[in-house]
């Protein structure tokens, strides 16, 4: 049962659905970004974010599974993992460019930036240590929320409290399903928290 519960966490707390995540709970709760963002841009926002950063990344990944480049979605191997992360982080990499261009505020463009960095800084580690990508998502939205409050002065304490609160769910769930280790749950949140903090606060 506990086993079964730490799976459908790590299948709601993927890393590729962070980036909507983060964009939902920023949307959906009061803040100072909330209540100046209209309902049509969230709408959109949302949906783009979507698009790039999982429909797409899924999609790439099942036709690799289809044709026998990775054994399993779950992508044990660091082999397997190089393809789907690289395509991962174009798409990525495509939105922001896609945010850039469309001249939506800066705070989206940074959360999007950090999520295709980490995913590449990820796959680098990867090929010598297994460090958790889930943490380092759940991580990374913990970073961009603390960076947007300090950046914006704005008040969203409740919401970090929040992806906090996710990230130890997400970081029992990976050690209950023995996937890492505790020190690589650890590192991916803080290489995410750190990233995304970093830009937040210094693009």
């Amino acid at each position: 049962m506990e086993n079964r519960i730490a799976k459908l966490i790590s299948y709601l707390f993927h890393p590729l659905l962070m980036p909507t995540c983060g964009f939902a709970l920023i949307f959906f709760t009061k803040n100072y970004i909330s209540t100046f963002t209209s309902g049509n841009l969230k709408l959109i926002i949302l949906s783009i974010t979507f698009i790039f950063t999982f429909l797409l990344p899924v999609l790439n990944t099942l036709i690799l599974l289809k044709m026998g480049r990775i054994k399993s979605l779950e992508m044990e191997s660091s082999s397997e993992r190089v393809i789907p992360y690289i395509s991962t982080a174009l798409y990525y990499f495509a939105l922001y460019y896609l945010f850039y261009n469309a001249a939506f505020p800066t705070i989206f463009k940074i959360l999007i930036l950090g999520a295709g960095i980490s995913i590449l800084i990820t796959l680098l580690i990867n090929f010598w240590w297994k460090i958790s990508a889930h943490t380092t998502g759940i991580g990374g939205i913990a970073g961009a929320v603390l960076g947007i409050a300090c950046r914006l002065q704005a008040d969203m304490h409740f919401i970090f409290m929040l992806t906090i609160l996710f990230s130890g769910i997400v970081g029992f769930a990976r050690l209950k399903l023995n996937t890492h280790s505790p020190a690589q749950v650890y590192s991916g949140f803080i290489l995410g928290f750190l990233i995304e903090l970093f830009l937040m606060l210094f693009y």
